[in-house]
Formats: structure tokens, sequence, C-alpha cells
């Protein structure tokens, strides 16, 4: 959500305050030094959460900033979210000085159930800012016993962390011509492997740009656009997406 003027801030607070739920900052825990994971609690009552939908804080006066929970449990009031400090902006600055027993208000998940699940297989790519709508997706393929592989984009400062042991993932390097690893990962996968997946669901978040690329990759390589869904997270030089 882009910056806007205070008082239009506080209208919308108000405006939308059905949709409002004020949560407690449980549990906190860094699983590098640039992603940070915190559980929240709160009364989530009547919330029908679904994979891909996204919260949205105000980290300032003027900022709203929309996350992917990467974890819902409205039953027992309790969800998480996994944060990608990627810099100095308000969202980065907001979430990085939370610490436990903050009271943090938020606006209850919105947006489009992405998770497909009518397909046996399913084909993730992303990078640090999608690991918590992986997690998600991750869990619901699991419990009804489908199959899932992916591919993460990681800047450098990100590389280490053990995203491929921790959710079978295979990790690839960003690079100036976005999704250029990735492309080569994916036309290098062997033929059995994408004779299974070719037509399954394909689930492609974070840069925009390197969005784009891969589903051009993928529609070359004989992917039917209805099997693509796509949700950008951020593009370099633009705020607010």
């Amino acid at each position: 959500m882009p910056k806007v003027p205070k008082w239009v801030a506080d209208v919308l607070e108000n405006v939308f305050s059905g949709f409002n739920r004020k949560v407690i900052v449980a549990e906190i825990n860094h699983l590098h030094p640039f992603i940070k994971t915190i559980k929240f609690r709160g009364d989530l009552s009547g919330v029908n959460f679904k994979p891909g939908q996204a919260i949205s804080i105000r980290v300032n006066e003027t900022n709203f900033r929309n996350y992917t929970p990467s974890f819902w449990d409205s039953e027992n009031g309790v969800f998480e979210v996994i944060f990608h400090l990627h810099g100095n902006g308000p969202g980065s600055s907001y979430i990085d000085g939370l610490e436990l027993d903050d009271l943090v208000n938020i606006v209850l998940p919105r947006g489009l159930d992405l998770y497909k699940k009518e397909y046996e297989y399913h084909f993730f790519f992303g990078d640090e800012t999608t690991i918590g709508l992986f997690k998600s997706l991750k869990q619901v393929i699991e419990e009804n016993g489908q199959n899932y592989i992916g591919i993460l984009e990681l800047n450098e400062d990100t590389m280490h962390y053990e995203l491929k042991t921790r959710y079978g993932l295979d990790i690839v390097s960003s690079s100036i011509n976005k999704a250029q690893n990735a492309i080569s990962f994916l036309q290098n996968l062997p033929d059995r492997v994408w004779e299974l997946w070719q037509n399954g669901s394909f689930y492609l978040m974070g840069n925009g740009r390197s969005i784009q690329n891969f589903r051009k990759a993928l529609k070359e390589k004989g992917v039917n656009s209805r099997n693509i869904r796509t949700q950008p997270y951020w593009v370099e030089g633009k705020i607010g997406l």
C-alpha cells in the first residue's frame, strides 16, 4: 500500500475499523540477520484465512505495509509472519523495532486464494519476500498429499540461509538480468521431472521483473497461462506494491 497523508491514514483506520484487530507480539526469532519471524496472538475469531492472503500494518503515520502470514490459526488466536528486513524503509524499521508484548494493530487478511487444490503438482518461484507465503502453501500442499518443487532467487546477503534443508527448495543467486539463474535451473530440469510438473500449478511471487521473465520462460516451455499464478511484492524503485 503506498504512502498516504496522515489524515487519510487516520480515516482509513476509522472507516475500516471493523476489519482491524489488535494483536500482541508473542514470540520473536531471527532465522538470519535479515529474516525475522514473529508470532502474534489475539482474537482472530471468524477469520477464514487462505494461503496467499495478506494482512496490513500501519508502520508509521503515513505508511501501511502488506505482509503474507506463513501460518494462521484462527481457533487458537495465533499467526506467524516471516519478515524480510531488506533496508532502511519504514516497514523494515518498524518490524525491526518490534519487541515482545508490543501491541500491533492489523488489518485482517484479504486477497486471492492462491492455492489450486485440484492440481497434484505445484511449482513455486520467489525470493526472500516470499518465504512466508511458500511455508503457508507448503503446509496445505502436504496436508492434501500433493507434491511441490521450488526455486528461490536470493541476494548474496541471504544465500547462506538454510532454505533448501528447511523447506526443500532449490536456491539460485540473483543477477542483474532478473530470474536468469532461475530460468537456467528450470531449463536444466530432468525430462522426467518436467513431464510431471509442466501441467501443474505455478506460483510466481516476489520481484515484478523476475516474475515477468520467469513467466515468459514457462510459456516458452509450453505451460498454459491459466496454470500460472502471479503476485508481485516489489519492484526496484517503486514503493507500496
